[in-house]
């Protein structure tokens, strides 16, 4: 009986703390979550500026498209100041039919209103890319926007909001007679430059922001596609005397047809200094990458050869890119070469990967080698002992189950001699699925990554623990950041 009482007393319990929630109405159980006082009073801010410009030109004002970069949102919170905190929201419109359709307005949060600080214009029809940074040394950070002109024309446009006053909440809170509306032309950026800039066929910007000089000031990095493949270029614009400057180019390779991807990274060293890496195809259909950095006082391509073209040249297999591989935050360059083959193997076309790095001094520094299975998403770092050792072949016989067979190489006329297989395995039950004597490298959601060493192979150095060491699966970011 005291049991039941007991059981009763909880049960009324639960009853008063829970009946905010599983009592509620069904209207109120579906509403959405009440939006905060900040949030409303931004999305009035921008409503306001919306219908103004409606009212202005006689058109249905549009949100502007941004199609790469870091920065996608319409609406993005910026600490434009750099106090640590995001008081400025920056807004993206567009009005159809007028000579600089794109605005880009930036309000900033005085008191617990939004009042608009700053406007940028662009003649474009869409954004591609906009990032943020200190660039003059003072004030707010410039907005550095990467305009799509039409379908692969971009301009890069640079623009400081230092000379738009921001007011302060007494003024916010006067009455309209005292606190009237500023026009766009008194709230407008000032245009610190404005140049064409190319795009990578991946959609990757042109444009950098990096501290190139390592200065602590950040520079501007402009990469530029000349049509006829002579003179393509980076270009480095710093501040310089109150202006935005051009201070030095460096060459990229001769020849290029497309610019690829263009990604930043480190070079090696204990100075974190930054380069840019850029992938392009040249006529003859081969890759080439180019390093952009500055090396010892002087911005230059330090994988430039002695023929104008890069000493990174990838023929052949062009699938793979500049990566991270070892994870030290310094950017590897891929250098395939093609494994033996024995018979008339369908599946005969095998590569391994030289990884090098390139120093701050400037030279290039082999790093490791490994086998990359891009179908399977996974790679094996390979030993040096392998080196002209080995050939690889493959084995999908068996339904859902896809194996890479290691083998060592003795010539033409000799079958190679298994010694390792690697699995990529559905997992659809692990016991029908990985035998006994595998051991298990990566375990991922319906896949499993497994291996066995053959009886009687080849003496490779690896044991099973090397393998675990040795093996990674392929991060998807490596290729599409």
């Amino acid at each position: 009986m005291r049991r039941k009482w007991a059981v009763l007393a909880v049960m009324l319990v639960m009853t008063a703390l829970l009946g905010g929630c599983l009592f509620r109405s069904p209207d109120d159980l579906y509403r959405q979550p009440e939006r905060s006082v900040g949030y409303e009073k931004l999305n009035n801010a921008i409503r306001v500026v919306r219908m103004g410009l409606e009212s202005e030109f006689g058109v249905r004002v549009e949100d502007a498209t941004i199609l790469s970069g870091d920065n996608t949102a319409n609406i993005q919170l910026q600490d434009l100041d750099g106090d640590g905190r995001r008081e400025s929201a920056v807004t993206f419109l567009r009005v159809p039919g007028i000579e600089k359709p794109i605005k880009i307005y930036i309000f900033t949060q005085i008191g617990e209103e939004y009042v608009v600080t700053g406007v940028v214009e662009g003649e474009a029809s869409a954004i591609h890319a906009i990032d943020y940074a200190q660039i003059n040394g003072e004030g707010r950070k410039e907005l550095a926007v990467n305009w799509q002109i039409n379908t692969g024309a971009y301009q890069l446009g640079v623009y400081t909001l230092d000379g738009v006053d921001i007011p302060d909440e007494e003024t916010v809170n006067a009455p309209p007679a005292v606190n009237r509306g500023r026009s766009r032309a008194e709230l407008a950026g000032n245009e610190l430059l404005l140049t064409r800039c190319s795009v990578a066929s991946d959609s990757s910007s042109g444009c950098r922001l990096l501290d190139m000089d390592l200065d602590t000031r950040t520079e501007v990095l402009v990469t530029r596609m000349d049509a006829s493949g002579l003179s393509s270029q980076v270009e480095l614009y710093g501040w310089q005397d109150g202006a935005l400057e051009s201070v030095a180019l460096a060459e990229l390779s001769t020849g290029i047809t497309s610019i690829n991807r263009i990604r930043t990274n480190y070079l090696a060293g204990e100075y974190d200094q930054p380069a840019l890496y850029v992938t392009s195809t040249l006529s003859d259909g081969s890759r080439a990458i180019d390093v952009v950095a500055y090396v010892r006082g002087e911005f230059k391509n330090v994988a430039m050869g002695d023929a104008g073209v890069s000493r990174e040249v990838i023929q052949g297999y062009t699938e793979i890119n500049p990566t991270d591989v070892n994870q030290d935050e310094v950017a590897e360059l891929p250098s395939p070469y093609q494994l033996p083959s024995y018979g008339e193997s369908a599946s005969s076309n095998f590569w391994l990967i030289d990884w090098a790095q390139y120093d701050e001094r400037g030279h290039r520094n082999h790093v490791l080698t490994t086998y990359h299975n891009m179908s399977d998403g996974w790679y094996l770092e390979i030993p040096e002992s392998w080196r002209d050792q080995i050939t690889i072949s493959r084995n999908d016989q068996v339904t859902g189950r896809r194996e890479v067979v290691f083998s060592l190489w003795r010539g033409d006329e000799e079958e190679p001699r298994p010694f390792l297989s690697v699995y990529r395995v559905s997992n659809s039950g692990r016991s029908s699925s990985v035998e006994e004597n595998w051991v298990v490298l990566r375990e991922e959601e319906n896949i499993i990554y497994a291996a066995r060493f053959h009886e009687n192979g080849w003496n490779s150095g690896l044991d099973e623990l090397d393998l675990l060491e040795r093996f990674n699966t392929i991060q998807r970011s490596w290729y599409n950041e």
